[in-house]
C-alpha cells in the first residue's frame, strides 16, 4: 500500500486496520442471519445480547487500559497491548466455527470486547503520536475513508460467499484476513523497538 504522503507507521496502521475491517465487513451485515439460523434455541433477542456484550466489555476495559498506556510512556507498551488485543480479535472467528449454543456466542463476544479494549487505546496512541504535522485532517480521513471503503466492498462480497460455500468457510475466510492485519501490525516490530530506545536515550539523565 504505497501512500506518498504519509509517513511509514501511518501507512502500516492504516493498512493493518482496512485489512480488520474488510474481514469482520464479509460478516457484519449477515451475522444476525448466522446466529438465528445456525445456533440452537438462538433468537432475534440473542443477537442484541451478543452486540451489546461485545460493546460493554470493550466499553468497561478501554479507558482502564488507556490510562494505564498513557502512564507508561515509550512505544513498546502501546504496540503490545494493540498487538495482544489484534491477537483476540483474530482468533473470534475461528472460535465461531464452533459455536452450538448462545452461550458460546456470548462468551466469543466477550473474547471479542477484550480484544477491541487492549488493541484501540495502543492503535490510537501509536497513530497519535506519529501522525504527521499539519497532515493531521488528512491521515486521520485517510483512516476513515479506508476502513470505511473495505467494510463496504466486502458487506456484498460476505453474503455471496455464505450463500455459495457456507458460513464455515465464510468464518476461515475473515479469520485469515484477520491474521494478515495482524501480521502487518507486527511488521512494526523494529521500527517500534528502535523508537522507544530512542526515547529511553533522550530522558537519559
Amino acid at each position: 500500500m504505497f501512500i506518498p504522503f504519509v509517513n511509514k507507521i501511518i501507512r502500516v496502521l492504516v493498512l493493518g486496520d482496512v485489512m480488520f475491517f474488510s474481514a469482520f465487513g464479509l460478516i457484519g451485515p449477515i451475522f444476525a442471519v448466522f446466529i438465528t439460523n445456525q445456533i440452537a434455541d438462538a433468537t432475534v433477542a440473542t443477537v442484541g445480547f451478543a452486540a451489546t456484550i461485545n460493546l460493554l466489555v470493550r466499553a468497561l476495559l478501554q479507558m482502564p487500559i488507556a490510562r494505564y498506556i498513557d502512564r507508561h510512556k515509550g512505544e513498546k507498551d502501546d504496540f503490545k497491548f494493540m498487538v495482544a488485543g489484534s491477537t483476540l480479535i483474530s482468533i473470534v472467528p475461528f472460535i465461531y466455527l464452533f459455536i452450538e449454543t448462545p452461550i458460546h456466542l456470548y462468551l466469543a463476544q466477550v473474547v471479542l470486547g477484550i480484544g477491541g479494549a487492549l488493541a484501540n487505546p495502543g492503535w490510537f496512541a501509536i497513530f497519535t503520536r506519529h501522525i504527521d504535522k499539519n497532515k493531521e485532517g488528512t491521515e486521520w480521513t485517510l483512516e476513515n475513508v479506508g476502513v470505511g471503503l473495505a467494510a463496504a466492498g466486502t458487506a456484498a462480497i460476505g453474503g455471496i460467499l455464505a450463500q455459495n460455500f457456507g458460513f464455515h468457510n465464510l468464518f476461515l475466510i475473515v479469520g485469515i484476513l484477520s491474521l494478515l492485519g495482524l501480521v502487518i501490525q507486527i511488521s512494526l516490530y523494529s521500527t517500534v523497538i528502535e523508537l522507544d530506545h530512542q526515547h529511553k536515550n533522550e530522558n537519559k539523565p
